[in-house]
């Protein structure tokens, strides 16, 4: 089934749309768990006018720079990969990449400069897993993700970490003809990084939301989505480096199913705060094959 919840960043829904990720959107087949192979390919616009640059995956994180950006402009490239093994158990491997175009003021030159790179970001893998329904109305969910390979750069040096990050998420879904809806809370740990220059330690995050899936026509929904974001403050050899952030964010989307193997969905985020980007806007291509 189609049913998307789509949050920034394409990227949040995968976690709550994985098992009816490509069929038609209908009643019947929201119940249906197939074994097999699914994708999910999403291209995202980001734009930001503060300081900082984003990751969007496995959630929107700011991430604080070692230099101080006055404008942020980020196409990102998401593939993600699910492989059912029984009704209960979801395979995720997922691999990002972005071009991104920062701008600051350069006080050497007295003039605004700007910088852009094209890179491979990460590549998460991890599992979900589905229990059995609570009160005949809600649908557990557990997803657990680990960044086998992170690429990051800072003080003009790149450089690649394993396992430095770890996400966990749970969510309760809910099925009630014809909205489909999706209560979640979870977090990012972000372990230290160790550059030649020194120690950084990224902000650790919580976030929880609402997603809510419309049901318009067995090919069409409606998509809405609320999220909260809280998180902690950076450092560099044990300095912050910034404050506490406050994220939130709201989403509008729809989704049309092309037939039963495969559906298309645009969604539009905004940012609630001076942490937040401006606007996401994404379309996803999801796939059974």
């Amino acid at each position: 089934m189609l049913k998307k919840i789509l949050l920034s960043l394409g990227f949040l829904t995968f976690a709550f749309s994985l098992s009816f990720a490509s069929d038609p959107i209908t009643m019947d087949s929201l119940f249906k768990k197939q074994i097999g192979l699914r994708s999910i390919t999403s291209v995202s616009f980001l734009s930001s006018g503060n300081a900082y640059i984003y990751n969007l995956y496995p959630t929107l994180v700011a991430q604080p720079d070692t230099k101080t950006w006055t404008d942020t402009k980020q196409l990102s490239i998401n593939q993600t990969f699910i492989y059912t093994l029984t009704p209960k158990f979801d395979l995720l491997v997922s691999g990002n990449g972005s071009y991104k175009q920062n701008e600051y003021f350069n006080y050497l030159g007295f003039e605004y400069t700007t910088e852009r790179s094209f890179d491979f970001d990460s590549l998460w893998v991890g599992g979900i897993y589905t229990a059995e329904t609570l009160f005949e109305m809600f649908v557990p969910q557990i997803t657990l993700q680990g960044g086998v390979i992170q690429r990051e750069e800072h003080f003009d040096e790149s450089k690649n970490f394993s396992f430095k990050s770890f996400s966990a998420q749970f969510a309760l879904k809910n099925y009630s003809d014809p909205v489909v809806s999706s209560l979640y809370i979870g977090g990012v740990y972000n372990g230290e990084r160790n550059f030649d220059y020194g120690k950084l330690e990224y902000g650790n995050t919580l976030f929880f939301g609402f997603d809510m899936s419309v049901i318009l026509s067995p090919k069409v929904s409606l998509d809405a989505g609320l999220e909260q974001r809280f998180q902690s403050a950076s450092k560099f050899e044990g300095r912050k480096t910034s404050n506490s952030y406050s994220i939130p964010t709201f989403s509008l989307g729809a989704t049309y199913s092309l037939n039963s193997d495969t559906a298309v969905s645009v969604s539009g985020t905004a940012g609630g705060s001076s942490s937040a980007p401006d606007s996401v806007f994404t379309l996803s291509l999801w796939k059974k094959f």
